[in-house]
């Protein structure tokens, strides 16, 4: 049997909700988990019983793997190769960049170094789009909720993300339901993301 991610958000408040499991618990999970990489869901404090037993019967703290890291030459870029459960891969890109570069209006920009994360929503796509090299690939899967997510928590074990884009493997709005719910995840506590922070690329 295939484990759910626990960072699915529908799945897991669907069988807590079943199991008559407060959900207010589902965040705490997920920091958690940030916290401690590749722990056990059963390591997880504070959690009734019947939660341990739930999590540890059809969840895993995470499903993907990070197969391999490629830095760039000038370490601006990282490259992760990040291995799905069934097998296949997909990439995420943390993209590093000094918002003070330049002049804006003749005068020194404001801010400091920021990190944007390109994430995959899909194995492969189906637009076929002559430019792209995930374009000839066809198309493969749709990634879950989780599997988007876990993008972001395999990211910031190396820096602080500030921004999100959807510019990765796949077209997002061929796997709308899901991109949504992984929004709506990174969007809310323990990530918290800001929404304005959040760019979903479409064709």
């Amino acid at each position: 049997m295939a484990f759910r991610s626990v960072f699915d958000f529908g799945s897991i408040k669907k069988e807590f909700e079943k199991a008559e499991i407060n959900t207010n618990f589902i965040p705490l999970i997920w920091k958690y988990v940030i916290q401690n990489p590749n722990c056990e869901l059963s390591e997880v404090p504070s959690l009734p019983a019947r939660a341990h037993a739930l999590l540890t019967s059809k969840f895993k703290s995470t499903t993907t793997t990070v197969d391999s890291v490629l830095e760039s030459n000038d370490n601006v870029t990282t490259k992760l190769l990040v291995k799905l459960q069934n097998g296949a891969y997909v990439e995420a890109v943390i993209m590093r960049y000094d918002s003070r570069l330049g002049t804006y209006g003749g005068k020194p920009r404001p801010g400091g170094p920021r990190a944007t994360l390109c994430i995959s929503s899909q194995v492969g796509c189906k637009m076929g789009c002559k430019f792209c090299a995930t374009g000839s690939m066809g198309f493969k899967d749709n990634l879950t909720s989780g599997e988007i997510v876990e993008q972001l928590v395999h990211a910031s074990h190396l820096c602080q993300i500030r921004n999100i884009v959807f510019m990765g493997m796949g077209e997002p709005m061929n796997n709308y339901t899901s991109v949504v719910e992984a929004v709506r995840t990174i969007t809310a506590f323990p990530f918290q993301i800001s929404p304005k922070r959040v760019t979903i690329s479409t064709v």
